[in-house]
């Protein structure tokens, strides 16, 4: 990739994070589907993982890890590192043994909203004792909502995707 090119994509990503950071935070907080909020940013991070490999999908990890702690109102770098390493794992197993397609592109977001579920689910549940039947009920209707939305973004990072490739 030439040194101008590079610059451009990045921009496109980050811009990317920020728009679907926006959708998350300032849209689906008022037009709830089936009564729960969708999450949208790791879907955002498989994506770019699937795609582009454990160092952009790293990257941006963490940065829409830092929109999820921003945006969630929890302690500051539960989601940022849970996401980080999510994007790492995908990225390496995109560049290794995961085929870049639709259907472990889908399975990866189930497993990563699942995991983000119960990361935000965790102090819940141990420290404020919370209804476990309640929680895991909540955390599953969102992830099933949230996959909604990796039908539509899936073009839009294979889109991403492409770009790197492109002379």
């Amino acid at each position: 990739m030439n040194k101008i090119k590079l610059p451009a994509v990045l921009i496109v990503h980050v811009l990317f994070i920020i728009v679907v950071y926006i959708f998350q935070t300032m849209v689906f907080t008022y037009i709830k589907i089936g009564g729960v909020i969708p999450v949208l940013l790791p879907i955002a991070v498989v994506g770019i993982a699937t795609f582009e490999g454990s160092s952009s999908g790293g990257g941006y990890g963490l940065l829409a890890g830092m929109l999820c702690d921003i945006s969630f109102n929890q302690s500051v770098s539960v989601m940022t590192v849970t996401l980080t390493l999510t994007g790492i794992i995908i990225g390496i197993l995109s560049e290794s043994v995961m085929a870049q397609g639709f259907p472990s592109y889908f399975l990866c977001c189930l497993g990563a909203l699942l995991l983000t579920s119960f990361v935000s689910m965790f102090p819940l549940l141990f420290f404020a004792e919370a209804d476990m039947f309640a929680l895991f009920t909540t955390g599953l209707q969102q992830t099933a909502v949230s996959m909604i939305f990796t039908f539509p973004l899936y073009f839009v990072v294979r889109a991403l995707g492409w770009q790197r490739l492109a002379p």
